[in-house]
């Protein structure tokens, strides 16, 4: 049984890495038509989000993926902050403010103290 389970795992893998090289080509000959795309995938690289937390605070939220920025609006501030390397999750942070996002849970901390907390 382990045998077939194996087998099973490489073909997909075969499959999947050939399926990725015909797409890789389809798309460097996409690339060479249209001015546009490079302009619509500038765009995706820009994340908007917004969280409430149980007292009501409203955190507005603006990734820039490609600059790895990130600009936050809490209670009329307006936080620029840079991403973080972390093993896993999402972290951002700035001379005051860290922002770290991990499995559901939310965290703006200011100068160490807890100023938004969303959890799942």
């Amino acid at each position: 049984m382990d045998r077939r389970y194996c087998s099973i795992l490489l073909m997909g893998a075969i499959i999947g890495t050939t399926a990725c090289q015909s797409n890789n080509k389809q798309a460097s000959d996409n690339q060479s038509t249209s001015i546009e795309h490079t302009v619509g995938a500038d765009e995706a690289n820009i994340v908007l989000d917004s969280l409430k937390d149980d007292k009501g605070n409203i955190l507005n939220m603006k990734f820039d993926n490609a600059a790895g920025t990130a600009t936050f609006v809490f209670h009329k501030d307006t936080i620029l902050l840079t991403q973080d390397t972390t093993a896993s999750g999402v972290q951002y942070s700035n001379e005051n403010y860290t922002f770290t996002e991990h499995q559901a849970e939310a965290i703006l901390t200011k100068n160490g103290t807890v100023v938004f907390f969303k959890s799942k």
